[in-house]
Protein backbone atom coordinates (compact mmCIF):
# COMPACT_ATOMS: atom_id res chain seq x y z
CA UNK A 1 0.00 0.00 0.00
CA UNK A 2 0.89 3.62 -0.78
CA UNK A 3 1.95 5.97 1.88
CA UNK A 4 0.32 8.41 0.15
CA UNK A 5 -3.25 6.97 0.38
CA UNK A 6 -3.07 6.60 3.93
CA UNK A 7 -2.71 10.31 4.03
CA UNK A 8 -5.50 10.66 1.20
CA UNK A 9 -8.31 8.28 3.05
CA UNK A 10 -7.64 10.10 6.23
CA UNK A 11 -8.32 13.25 4.30
CA UNK A 12 -11.49 12.17 2.28
CA UNK A 13 -13.25 10.57 5.60
CA UNK A 14 -12.26 13.37 7.45
CA UNK A 15 -13.96 15.88 4.79
CA UNK A 16 -17.17 13.85 4.42
CA UNK A 17 -18.03 12.39 8.02
CA UNK A 18 -16.04 14.79 10.47
CA UNK A 19 -12.87 13.47 12.82
CA UNK A 20 -14.35 10.90 14.78
CA UNK A 21 -14.84 8.77 12.40
CA UNK A 22 -11.57 9.59 11.03
CA UNK A 23 -9.88 8.31 14.03
CA UNK A 24 -11.64 4.71 13.68
CA UNK A 25 -10.42 4.92 9.78
CA UNK A 26 -6.95 6.03 10.68
CA UNK A 27 -6.33 3.10 13.14
CA UNK A 28 -8.40 0.72 10.50
CA UNK A 29 -5.67 1.86 7.79
CA UNK A 30 -2.60 1.49 10.21
CA UNK A 31 -3.21 -1.56 12.33
CA UNK A 32 -5.74 -4.05 9.70
CA UNK A 33 -8.79 -5.72 10.94
CA UNK A 34 -9.78 -5.02 14.88
CA UNK A 35 -12.28 -5.96 16.94
CA UNK A 36 -14.25 -3.18 18.48
CA UNK A 37 -12.68 -3.52 21.56
CA UNK A 38 -9.24 -3.05 20.19
CA UNK A 39 -10.50 -0.29 18.37
CA UNK A 40 -12.24 1.53 21.71
CA UNK A 41 -8.79 0.73 23.76
CA UNK A 42 -6.56 2.40 20.59
CA UNK A 43 -8.51 5.07 19.94
CA UNK A 44 -9.39 5.89 23.41
CA UNK A 45 -12.99 7.00 22.24
CA UNK A 46 -16.01 5.85 24.55
CA UNK A 47 -17.71 2.56 23.23
CA UNK A 48 -21.17 4.72 21.78
CA UNK A 49 -18.61 6.94 19.87
CA UNK A 50 -16.68 4.13 17.99
CA UNK A 51 -20.12 2.08 17.37
CA UNK A 52 -21.43 4.98 16.10
CA UNK A 53 -18.92 5.92 13.64
CA UNK A 54 -18.46 1.65 12.64
CA UNK A 55 -22.20 1.62 12.06
CA UNK A 56 -21.45 5.05 9.44
CA UNK A 57 -18.61 3.04 7.60
CA UNK A 58 -20.54 0.01 7.33
CA UNK A 59 -23.54 2.19 5.91
CA UNK A 60 -21.32 3.72 3.38
CA UNK A 61 -20.05 -0.08 2.53
CA UNK A 62 -16.65 1.58 3.46
CA UNK A 63 -16.00 -1.62 6.21
CA UNK A 64 -16.75 -4.76 6.82
CA UNK A 65 -16.95 -7.47 9.21
CA UNK A 66 -16.46 -11.09 10.17
CA UNK A 67 -16.77 -13.45 12.96
CA UNK A 68 -13.54 -15.37 14.42
CA UNK A 69 -12.24 -16.78 17.54
CA UNK A 70 -9.87 -14.72 19.85
CA UNK A 71 -8.98 -17.29 22.71
CA UNK A 72 -12.05 -18.98 23.65
CA UNK A 73 -14.91 -16.16 22.57
CA UNK A 74 -15.73 -15.39 19.17
CA UNK A 75 -15.51 -12.00 18.06
CA UNK A 76 -15.93 -9.65 15.17
CA UNK A 77 -13.32 -8.13 13.58
CA UNK A 78 -13.46 -4.99 10.85
CA UNK A 79 -11.78 -4.16 8.60
CA UNK A 80 -11.40 -1.31 5.84
CA UNK A 81 -12.37 -0.83 2.50
CA UNK A 82 -9.88 1.57 0.99
CA UNK A 83 -11.40 1.54 -2.76
CA UNK A 84 -14.57 2.63 -1.78
CA UNK A 85 -13.21 5.36 0.07
CA UNK A 86 -11.58 6.66 -2.82
CA UNK A 87 -14.44 6.67 -4.77
CA UNK A 88 -15.88 9.50 -2.62
CA UNK A 89 -13.66 12.47 -4.92
CA UNK A 90 -15.67 10.41 -7.98
CA UNK A 91 -19.34 11.64 -6.56
CA UNK A 92 -19.52 14.16 -9.02
CA UNK A 93 -19.04 11.67 -11.73
CA UNK A 94 -21.85 9.51 -10.86
CA UNK A 95 -23.90 12.18 -10.08
CA UNK A 96 -23.30 13.56 -13.66
CA UNK A 97 -23.85 10.05 -14.79
CA UNK A 98 -27.04 9.14 -13.02
CA UNK A 99 -28.73 12.82 -14.27
CA UNK A 100 -27.51 11.84 -17.53
CA UNK A 101 -29.55 8.28 -17.81
CA UNK A 102 -32.14 8.25 -15.41
CA UNK A 103 -33.25 12.24 -15.54
CA UNK A 104 -33.90 14.45 -12.47
CA UNK A 105 -35.79 12.22 -10.17
CA UNK A 106 -33.64 9.55 -10.80
CA UNK A 107 -30.98 12.03 -9.85
CA UNK A 108 -32.68 12.92 -6.54
CA UNK A 109 -33.28 9.07 -5.85
CA UNK A 110 -29.22 8.36 -6.54
CA UNK A 111 -28.33 11.63 -4.24
CA UNK A 112 -30.31 10.75 -1.65
CA UNK A 113 -28.96 6.79 -1.23
CA UNK A 114 -25.51 7.93 -1.54
CA UNK A 115 -25.61 10.96 1.20
CA UNK A 116 -27.43 8.49 3.40
CA UNK A 117 -26.22 5.45 2.78
CA UNK A 118 -28.31 2.24 2.63
CA UNK A 119 -31.52 2.57 2.42
CA UNK A 120 -34.90 0.96 1.78
CA UNK A 121 -37.27 2.62 -0.81
CA UNK A 122 -39.86 3.71 1.88
CA UNK A 123 -37.18 5.87 3.69
CA UNK A 124 -35.85 7.13 0.40
CA UNK A 125 -39.91 7.98 -0.37
CA UNK A 126 -39.39 9.97 3.44
CA UNK A 127 -36.54 11.68 2.29
CA UNK A 128 -37.81 12.91 -0.73
CA UNK A 129 -41.52 14.32 0.71
CA UNK A 130 -43.23 11.33 -1.60
CA UNK A 131 -46.47 12.50 0.22
CA UNK A 132 -46.19 15.85 -1.15
CA UNK A 133 -46.00 14.39 -4.44
CA UNK A 134 -48.93 14.81 -7.56
CA UNK A 135 -50.20 11.56 -9.17
CA UNK A 136 -47.90 12.31 -12.32
CA UNK A 137 -44.51 12.63 -10.15
CA UNK A 138 -45.30 9.31 -7.97
CA UNK A 139 -45.43 7.67 -11.48
CA UNK A 140 -41.99 9.17 -12.46
CA UNK A 141 -40.38 7.98 -9.07
CA UNK A 142 -41.71 4.66 -9.20
CA UNK A 143 -40.47 4.65 -12.86
CA UNK A 144 -36.78 6.27 -11.91
CA UNK A 145 -35.97 3.41 -8.82
CA UNK A 146 -37.09 0.70 -11.19
CA UNK A 147 -34.62 1.68 -13.75
CA UNK A 148 -32.06 2.42 -11.09
CA UNK A 149 -32.48 -1.02 -9.82
CA UNK A 150 -33.01 -3.21 -13.21
CA UNK A 151 -29.32 -0.88 -14.78
CA UNK A 152 -28.01 -1.34 -11.62
CA UNK A 153 -26.80 1.94 -10.79
CA UNK A 154 -28.26 0.98 -7.51
CA UNK A 155 -27.67 -2.53 -5.97
CA UNK A 156 -29.51 -5.03 -3.02
CA UNK A 157 -27.99 -5.29 0.17
CA UNK A 158 -27.81 -8.91 1.56
CA UNK A 159 -26.46 -10.45 4.46
CA UNK A 160 -22.81 -11.39 2.48
CA UNK A 161 -22.59 -8.20 1.15
CA UNK A 162 -20.88 -6.70 4.55
CA UNK A 163 -18.35 -9.49 4.76
CA UNK A 164 -15.32 -9.60 2.96
CA UNK A 165 -15.14 -12.11 0.04
CA UNK A 166 -12.21 -13.54 1.75
CA UNK A 167 -13.81 -14.30 4.67
CA UNK A 168 -16.85 -15.55 2.53
CA UNK A 169 -14.58 -17.99 0.83
CA UNK A 170 -13.56 -19.34 4.13
CA UNK A 171 -16.87 -20.01 6.06
CA UNK A 172 -17.66 -21.68 2.71
CA UNK A 173 -14.68 -24.11 2.92
CA UNK A 174 -15.38 -24.75 6.94
CA UNK A 175 -19.38 -26.03 6.43
CA UNK A 176 -17.68 -28.11 2.98
CA UNK A 177 -14.84 -29.70 4.83
CA UNK A 178 -17.64 -30.06 8.23
CA UNK A 179 -19.53 -32.47 5.85
CA UNK A 180 -16.53 -34.80 5.56
CA UNK A 181 -16.52 -37.62 7.82
CA UNK A 182 -12.24 -37.61 7.54
CA UNK A 183 -9.54 -35.07 6.95
CA UNK A 184 -9.85 -33.62 3.40
CA UNK A 185 -6.90 -34.79 0.80
CA UNK A 186 -5.39 -32.61 -1.03
CA UNK A 187 -7.33 -33.19 -4.15
CA UNK A 188 -10.20 -33.01 -2.05
CA UNK A 189 -9.87 -29.63 -1.07
CA UNK A 190 -8.83 -28.32 -4.44
CA UNK A 191 -12.16 -29.77 -5.82
CA UNK A 192 -13.79 -28.05 -2.67
CA UNK A 193 -12.36 -24.68 -3.70
CA UNK A 194 -13.34 -25.09 -7.19
CA UNK A 195 -16.90 -26.06 -6.27
CA UNK A 196 -17.00 -22.52 -4.27
CA UNK A 197 -15.54 -20.10 -6.74
CA UNK A 198 -17.23 -22.28 -9.56
CA UNK A 199 -20.73 -21.32 -7.17
CA UNK A 200 -19.50 -17.52 -7.16
CA UNK A 201 -19.13 -17.14 -10.74
CA UNK A 202 -22.63 -18.50 -11.46
CA UNK A 203 -23.68 -15.85 -9.50
CA UNK A 204 -21.75 -13.00 -11.16
CA UNK A 205 -22.81 -13.84 -13.67
CA UNK A 206 -26.60 -14.09 -13.39
CA UNK A 207 -29.25 -11.70 -14.62
CA UNK A 208 -31.51 -12.05 -11.68
CA UNK A 209 -31.57 -8.96 -10.09
CA UNK A 210 -31.96 -8.77 -6.38
CA UNK A 211 -34.54 -6.37 -5.15
CA UNK A 212 -37.19 -6.70 -7.64
CA UNK A 213 -40.65 -9.20 -6.88
CA UNK A 214 -42.58 -10.69 -9.32
CA UNK A 215 -46.77 -9.12 -9.35
CA UNK A 216 -49.86 -10.39 -11.09
CA UNK A 217 -52.09 -7.21 -12.54
CA UNK A 218 -55.26 -7.02 -13.72
CA UNK A 219 -55.59 -6.57 -17.84
CA UNK A 220 -58.28 -4.09 -18.98
CA UNK A 221 -59.74 -3.67 -15.85
CA UNK A 222 -59.55 0.07 -16.20
CA UNK A 223 -58.63 2.07 -13.47
CA UNK A 224 -55.94 4.73 -12.67
CA UNK A 225 -52.40 3.32 -15.06
CA UNK A 226 -50.15 1.78 -13.07
CA UNK A 227 -46.09 2.31 -14.49
CA UNK A 228 -43.71 -0.59 -14.53
CA UNK A 229 -40.13 -1.38 -15.84
CA UNK A 230 -40.17 -4.37 -18.09
CA UNK A 231 -37.16 -6.94 -18.95
CA UNK A 232 -35.57 -3.93 -21.70
CA UNK A 233 -35.77 -1.57 -18.91
CA UNK A 234 -38.25 0.77 -20.63
CA UNK A 235 -41.53 1.60 -18.47
CA UNK A 236 -44.75 -0.40 -19.49
CA UNK A 237 -48.30 1.33 -18.49
CA UNK A 238 -50.51 -1.06 -16.89
CA UNK A 239 -54.27 -1.51 -16.79
CA UNK A 240 -56.43 1.74 -17.83
CA UNK A 241 -58.39 0.27 -20.15
CA UNK A 242 -55.78 -1.84 -22.44
CA UNK A 243 -57.01 -4.91 -24.04
CA UNK A 244 -54.44 -7.80 -23.66
CA UNK A 245 -52.01 -8.01 -26.14
CA UNK A 246 -51.25 -4.62 -26.38
CA UNK A 247 -48.78 -2.31 -24.65
CA UNK A 248 -49.31 -5.00 -21.57
CA UNK A 249 -48.60 -7.86 -22.73
CA UNK A 250 -46.74 -9.16 -20.17
CA UNK A 251 -48.82 -8.59 -17.09
CA UNK A 252 -46.67 -10.05 -14.56
CA UNK A 253 -43.56 -7.66 -14.54
CA UNK A 254 -41.39 -7.10 -12.19
CA UNK A 255 -41.77 -4.09 -8.75
CA UNK A 256 -39.45 -3.10 -6.36
CA UNK A 257 -39.66 -4.44 -3.33
CA UNK A 258 -39.92 -1.35 -0.78
CA UNK A 259 -38.68 -3.28 2.44
CA UNK A 260 -35.77 -4.07 0.66
CA UNK A 261 -32.59 -2.00 1.12
CA UNK A 262 -29.99 -0.61 -1.67
CA UNK A 263 -26.83 0.78 -1.67
CA UNK A 264 -24.67 2.39 -4.69
CA UNK A 265 -23.25 -0.17 -7.08
CA UNK A 266 -20.05 1.35 -7.31
CA UNK A 267 -17.98 -1.06 -9.79
CA UNK A 268 -20.92 -0.98 -11.91
CA UNK A 269 -20.55 2.95 -12.26
CA UNK A 270 -16.90 2.53 -13.10
CA UNK A 271 -18.23 0.32 -16.23
CA UNK A 272 -19.99 3.47 -17.68
CA UNK A 273 -17.04 5.65 -16.77
CA UNK A 274 -14.93 2.94 -18.73
CA UNK A 275 -17.07 2.77 -21.65
CA UNK A 276 -16.93 6.54 -21.98
CA UNK A 277 -13.51 6.69 -22.29
CA UNK A 278 -13.34 4.33 -24.79
CA UNK A 279 -15.80 6.08 -26.89
CA UNK A 280 -13.39 9.08 -26.35
CA UNK A 281 -10.68 7.50 -27.50
CA UNK A 282 -11.89 6.16 -30.77
CA UNK A 283 -13.53 9.93 -31.27
CA UNK A 284 -10.20 11.41 -30.82
CA UNK A 285 -8.66 9.16 -33.12
CA UNK A 286 -11.05 8.81 -35.68
CA UNK A 287 -14.89 10.93 -35.60
CA UNK A 288 -17.59 11.30 -33.62
CA UNK A 289 -19.53 8.70 -36.10
CA UNK A 290 -17.29 6.16 -35.23
CA UNK A 291 -17.72 7.13 -31.13
CA UNK A 292 -21.51 6.75 -32.27
CA UNK A 293 -21.27 3.17 -33.49
CA UNK A 294 -18.99 2.35 -30.72
CA UNK A 295 -21.29 3.53 -27.98
CA UNK A 296 -24.38 1.34 -29.62
CA UNK A 297 -21.64 -1.48 -29.09
CA UNK A 298 -21.16 -0.52 -26.05
CA UNK A 299 -24.50 -0.32 -24.99
CA UNK A 300 -25.39 -3.69 -25.87
CA UNK A 301 -22.61 -4.99 -23.52
CA UNK A 302 -23.40 -3.38 -20.93
CA UNK A 303 -26.57 -5.81 -19.53
CA UNK A 304 -24.41 -8.55 -18.98
CA UNK A 305 -21.14 -6.62 -17.89
CA UNK A 306 -21.56 -5.97 -13.84
CA UNK A 307 -17.38 -4.67 -13.11
CA UNK A 308 -14.74 -4.05 -14.87
CA UNK A 309 -12.85 -7.26 -14.32
CA UNK A 310 -14.85 -9.17 -16.88
CA UNK A 311 -11.68 -9.24 -19.89
CA UNK A 312 -14.38 -9.60 -23.09
CA UNK A 313 -17.63 -8.76 -23.78
CA UNK A 314 -20.42 -10.85 -25.63
CA UNK A 315 -20.32 -11.77 -29.15
CA UNK A 316 -22.72 -8.82 -30.41
CA UNK A 317 -24.31 -9.36 -34.00
CA UNK A 318 -24.23 -6.46 -36.54
CA UNK A 319 -27.48 -6.24 -37.30
CA UNK A 320 -28.01 -5.83 -33.75
CA UNK A 321 -25.34 -3.28 -33.69
CA UNK A 322 -26.83 -1.31 -36.28
CA UNK A 323 -30.11 -1.43 -35.43
CA UNK A 324 -29.35 0.46 -31.83
CA UNK A 325 -27.94 3.06 -33.61
CA UNK A 326 -30.39 6.29 -33.15
CA UNK A 327 -32.21 6.76 -36.24
CA UNK A 328 -31.04 10.96 -36.54
CA UNK A 329 -27.29 9.67 -36.28
CA UNK A 330 -25.30 11.86 -39.51
CA UNK A 331 -23.43 8.85 -40.69
CA UNK A 332 -23.69 9.97 -44.51
CA UNK A 333 -19.73 11.34 -44.36
CA UNK A 334 -18.15 9.53 -42.25
CA UNK A 335 -15.89 7.48 -44.43
CA UNK A 336 -14.82 8.16 -47.63
CA UNK A 337 -16.17 5.07 -49.89
CA UNK A 338 -14.60 6.34 -53.00
CA UNK A 339 -12.60 3.43 -53.55
CA UNK A 340 -14.99 0.78 -52.91
CA UNK A 341 -16.21 -1.24 -55.94
CA UNK A 342 -19.51 -2.20 -54.40
CA UNK A 343 -20.26 1.74 -53.04
CA UNK A 344 -19.28 2.71 -56.82
CA UNK A 345 -21.43 0.14 -58.65
CA UNK A 346 -24.59 1.20 -56.02
CA UNK A 347 -23.89 4.33 -54.44
CA UNK A 348 -25.62 5.58 -51.22
CA UNK A 349 -29.77 5.99 -51.36
CA UNK A 350 -30.51 9.73 -51.93
CA UNK A 351 -34.20 9.21 -51.77
CA UNK A 352 -35.74 11.44 -48.70
CA UNK A 353 -38.05 8.27 -47.31
CA UNK A 354 -37.22 6.67 -44.40
CA UNK A 355 -36.32 3.39 -45.99
CA UNK A 356 -33.90 4.78 -48.29
CA UNK A 357 -32.21 6.75 -44.87
CA UNK A 358 -32.12 3.67 -42.94
CA UNK A 359 -30.60 2.01 -45.95
CA UNK A 360 -28.14 4.60 -46.04
CA UNK A 361 -27.48 4.32 -42.24
CA UNK A 362 -26.41 0.53 -42.40
CA UNK A 363 -23.72 1.32 -44.99
CA UNK A 364 -22.39 3.41 -43.19
CA UNK A 365 -22.70 1.54 -40.43
CA UNK A 366 -20.89 -1.70 -41.39
CA UNK A 367 -18.07 0.61 -43.08
CA UNK A 368 -17.55 2.00 -39.45
CA UNK A 369 -17.52 -1.26 -38.04
CA UNK A 370 -14.89 -2.62 -40.55
CA UNK A 371 -12.92 0.41 -39.82
CA UNK A 372 -13.03 0.04 -36.25
CA UNK A 373 -12.09 -3.74 -36.43
CA UNK A 374 -9.55 -2.92 -38.38
CA UNK A 375 -8.16 -0.52 -35.86
CA UNK A 376 -4.61 -1.49 -34.87
CA UNK A 377 -5.61 -0.96 -30.96
CA UNK A 378 -7.66 -4.38 -31.12
CA UNK A 379 -10.32 -3.43 -28.93
CA UNK A 380 -13.36 -4.26 -31.27
CA UNK A 381 -12.92 -7.99 -32.46
CA UNK A 382 -14.76 -9.78 -35.81
CA UNK A 383 -15.37 -13.14 -33.73
CA UNK A 384 -17.96 -14.94 -36.58
CA UNK A 385 -18.41 -14.42 -40.27
CA UNK A 386 -21.64 -15.82 -40.25
CA UNK A 387 -24.40 -12.99 -41.69
CA UNK A 388 -22.67 -9.54 -41.40
CA UNK A 389 -20.21 -10.74 -38.63
CA UNK A 390 -20.26 -10.72 -35.01
CA UNK A 391 -18.07 -8.47 -32.80
CA UNK A 392 -16.75 -8.50 -29.39
CA UNK A 393 -14.94 -5.76 -27.48
CA UNK A 394 -11.62 -6.93 -25.88
CA UNK A 395 -12.14 -4.56 -22.19
CA UNK A 396 -8.43 -5.79 -21.52
CA UNK A 397 -6.75 -4.65 -24.98
CA UNK A 398 -8.83 -1.02 -23.83
CA UNK A 399 -7.52 -0.69 -20.46
CA UNK A 400 -4.07 -1.70 -22.00
CA UNK A 401 -4.36 0.97 -24.84
CA UNK A 402 -6.00 3.66 -22.42
CA UNK A 403 -3.34 3.05 -19.99
CA UNK A 404 -0.32 3.25 -21.98
CA UNK A 405 -2.36 6.67 -23.07
CA UNK A 406 -2.43 7.90 -20.01
CA UNK A 407 1.03 7.22 -19.19
CA UNK A 408 2.64 8.90 -22.57
CA UNK A 409 0.14 12.46 -21.56
CA UNK A 410 2.14 11.82 -18.04
CA UNK A 411 5.50 11.64 -19.27
CA UNK A 412 4.74 14.25 -21.98
CA UNK A 413 3.56 17.12 -19.29
CA UNK A 414 6.42 15.96 -16.84
CA UNK A 415 8.99 16.04 -19.69
CA UNK A 416 8.90 16.24 -23.48
CA UNK A 417 8.11 14.89 -26.92
CA UNK A 418 11.51 13.94 -26.79
CA UNK A 419 11.00 11.71 -23.84
CA UNK A 420 7.27 10.29 -24.89
CA UNK A 421 9.41 8.88 -28.22
CA UNK A 422 12.23 6.82 -25.98
CA UNK A 423 9.47 5.28 -24.16
CA UNK A 424 7.37 4.50 -26.71
CA UNK A 425 10.51 2.70 -28.73
CA UNK A 426 11.07 0.84 -25.70
CA UNK A 427 7.36 -0.40 -25.09
CA UNK A 428 7.31 -1.57 -28.43
CA UNK A 429 11.09 -3.24 -29.17
CA UNK A 430 11.42 -4.01 -25.34
CA UNK A 431 14.78 -4.44 -24.21
CA UNK A 432 17.54 -2.48 -25.87
CA UNK A 433 20.98 -0.79 -25.35
CA UNK A 434 21.83 2.73 -25.82
CA UNK A 435 22.95 2.62 -29.09
CA UNK A 436 19.83 0.52 -30.47
CA UNK A 437 17.64 3.12 -28.32
CA UNK A 438 19.37 6.56 -29.64
CA UNK A 439 19.09 4.97 -33.09
CA UNK A 440 15.54 4.09 -33.17
CA UNK A 441 14.81 7.35 -31.58
CA UNK A 442 16.70 8.97 -33.98
CA UNK A 443 18.35 11.09 -31.13
CA UNK A 444 22.65 11.67 -30.51
CA UNK A 445 24.04 8.90 -27.74
CA UNK A 446 24.72 11.57 -25.41
CA UNK A 447 21.05 12.65 -25.55
CA UNK A 448 19.64 9.57 -25.33
CA UNK A 449 21.90 8.58 -22.32
CA UNK A 450 20.66 11.79 -20.92
CA UNK A 451 16.83 10.78 -21.42
CA UNK A 452 16.89 7.32 -20.41
CA UNK A 453 18.56 8.31 -16.60
CA UNK A 454 15.83 10.68 -16.50
CA UNK A 455 13.35 8.38 -17.22
CA UNK A 456 14.73 5.67 -14.83
CA UNK A 457 14.67 8.39 -11.93
CA UNK A 458 11.11 9.23 -12.27
CA UNK A 459 10.00 5.28 -12.67
CA UNK A 460 9.19 5.47 -16.28
CA UNK A 461 12.47 3.12 -17.26
CA UNK A 462 14.18 0.21 -15.55
CA UNK A 463 17.90 -1.41 -16.89
CA UNK A 464 18.51 -4.74 -16.87
CA UNK A 465 22.03 -6.36 -16.39
CA UNK A 466 23.55 -8.73 -18.29
CA UNK A 467 27.14 -10.23 -17.11
CA UNK A 468 29.81 -11.10 -19.78
CA UNK A 469 32.22 -12.54 -17.39
CA UNK A 470 31.42 -14.42 -14.23
CA UNK A 471 33.31 -12.28 -12.20
CA UNK A 472 30.08 -9.55 -13.01
CA UNK A 473 32.53 -6.85 -13.31
CA UNK A 474 30.21 -3.74 -14.20
CA UNK A 475 32.56 -2.41 -16.69
CA UNK A 476 32.10 -5.65 -18.75
CA UNK A 477 28.49 -5.91 -18.35
CA UNK A 478 25.44 -5.03 -21.05
CA UNK A 479 23.15 -2.78 -19.69
CA UNK A 480 19.81 -3.35 -21.65
CA UNK A 481 16.85 -0.40 -21.13
CA UNK A 482 12.95 -1.46 -20.75
CA UNK A 483 9.98 0.04 -19.74
CA UNK A 484 7.72 -2.08 -17.14
CA UNK A 485 4.23 -1.10 -17.22
CA UNK A 486 3.71 -2.04 -13.37
CA UNK A 487 6.47 0.00 -12.16
CA UNK A 488 5.48 3.00 -15.02
CA UNK A 489 1.65 2.53 -12.98
CA UNK A 490 2.84 2.50 -9.12
CA UNK A 491 4.99 5.51 -9.92
CA UNK A 492 1.96 7.30 -11.68
CA UNK A 493 -0.03 6.09 -9.22
CA UNK A 494 2.30 7.32 -6.04
CA UNK A 495 2.15 10.86 -7.77
CA UNK A 496 -1.25 11.14 -7.96
CA UNK A 497 -2.48 9.99 -5.03
CA UNK A 498 0.15 12.31 -3.40
CA UNK A 499 -1.28 15.57 -5.65
CA UNK A 500 -4.58 14.73 -4.68
CA UNK A 501 -3.93 14.94 -1.12
CA UNK A 502 -1.85 18.19 -1.68
CA UNK A 503 -4.73 20.16 -3.80
CA UNK A 504 -7.47 18.75 -1.06
CA UNK A 505 -4.99 19.99 1.86
CA UNK A 506 -4.85 23.77 -0.60
CA UNK A 507 -8.44 23.93 -0.02
CA UNK A 508 -8.41 23.08 3.34
CA UNK A 509 -5.67 26.08 3.89
CA UNK A 510 -7.39 28.49 1.71
CA UNK A 511 -10.92 28.00 3.53
CA UNK A 512 -8.93 28.05 7.07
CA UNK A 513 -7.66 31.35 5.97
CA UNK A 514 -11.36 32.32 5.80
CA UNK A 515 -12.96 30.24 8.44
CA UNK A 516 -14.67 33.71 9.77
CA UNK A 517 -15.80 35.12 6.51
CA UNK A 518 -16.66 31.95 5.76
CA UNK A 519 -18.80 31.48 9.28
CA UNK A 520 -20.65 34.83 8.67
CA UNK A 521 -21.80 33.89 5.48
CA UNK A 522 -23.48 31.08 6.27
CA UNK A 523 -25.26 32.70 9.58
CA UNK A 524 -29.07 33.03 8.89
CA UNK A 525 -29.42 37.34 9.01
CA UNK A 526 -27.23 36.92 5.96
CA UNK A 527 -29.03 34.18 4.23
CA UNK A 528 -31.94 35.59 4.54
CA UNK A 529 -30.68 39.20 3.48
CA UNK A 530 -31.44 41.11 6.89
CA UNK A 531 -27.33 41.53 7.24
CA UNK A 532 -25.56 42.32 3.66
CA UNK A 533 -21.99 41.59 3.59
CA UNK A 534 -19.54 44.50 2.26
CA UNK A 535 -18.18 44.34 -1.43
CA UNK A 536 -14.67 43.27 0.08
CA UNK A 537 -15.95 40.19 1.79
CA UNK A 538 -18.18 39.37 -1.37
CA UNK A 539 -14.82 39.39 -3.36
CA UNK A 540 -13.26 37.19 -0.91
CA UNK A 541 -16.18 34.65 -1.13
CA UNK A 542 -16.01 34.80 -4.90
CA UNK A 543 -12.35 33.80 -4.80
CA UNK A 544 -12.99 31.26 -2.82
CA UNK A 545 -15.65 29.65 -4.44
CA UNK A 546 -13.53 29.79 -8.28
CA UNK A 547 -10.49 28.29 -6.11
CA UNK A 548 -12.45 25.52 -4.75
CA UNK A 549 -14.08 24.98 -8.34
CA UNK A 550 -10.15 25.00 -9.96
CA UNK A 551 -9.24 22.23 -6.88
CA UNK A 552 -12.83 20.07 -7.55
CA UNK A 553 -11.31 20.01 -11.69
CA UNK A 554 -7.86 19.22 -10.65
CA UNK A 555 -9.09 16.34 -8.52
CA UNK A 556 -11.43 15.01 -10.98
CA UNK A 557 -8.61 15.13 -13.55
CA UNK A 558 -6.23 13.14 -11.08
CA UNK A 559 -9.29 10.81 -10.29
CA UNK A 560 -9.70 10.08 -13.91
CA UNK A 561 -5.92 8.87 -14.00
CA UNK A 562 -6.54 6.71 -10.90
CA UNK A 563 -9.57 5.30 -13.10
CA UNK A 564 -7.54 4.43 -16.15
CA UNK A 565 -4.43 3.05 -14.07
CA UNK A 566 -5.94 1.22 -11.58
CA UNK A 567 -10.28 0.51 -11.70
CA UNK A 568 -10.67 0.04 -15.00
CA UNK A 569 -8.03 -2.70 -15.52
CA UNK A 570 -9.33 -6.45 -15.06
CA UNK A 571 -7.59 -8.30 -12.08
CA UNK A 572 -6.55 -5.19 -10.32
CA UNK A 573 -6.10 -5.72 -6.76
CA UNK A 574 -6.55 -3.32 -4.15
CA UNK A 575 -3.71 -0.11 -3.74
Amino acid sequence: MFTQLEDLCRRLVRNHYGPIVEKVVALLIEEGRLSLGRIISQTGMEGASARQALAVLIQHSHVTHAQGKEGARMMTFYSINLRNILRLQRAGLYLALAEERMGAMGLSVFRTIMTNGCMSVSGVRDVLGYKKFGTADKQKFSVAVAKLVRERFITAITATDTVTKVDRFMQAEAKEIEKLTTAPTPKELVNIRRRISDKYDEEYTSNVVVGMKRQMTDIGTGGAPKVMIGPNGQPIVIGNGFEAGQQDQDADEDLVDDKQCFQIYYERLDVFLRNKRIVNYFAEKYNDEASVVLKAILRLTEPRTKTCKDKVSESIAAQQIVQNISSDAQLDQAVDMSGDPYFKENGTDSGSSSAARKATLGKMAFALLDVLRRDASGIINKVDERGAGQYRVNFERAAIVLRDECLDSLVLNKFSSTHVRVVRTLRDKQKLDEKLVSQAAMLPLARSRELLHELTLAGFADTVEIPRTTDRNPSRMVYLWYVSPQKQVSAALRGALQGISNIMQRADQETLARAALVAKSQRADVVAGTTHLTPGEQASLQVLGKLKQQIDVCVIRLDTMLLLLHDMVPGSTAL
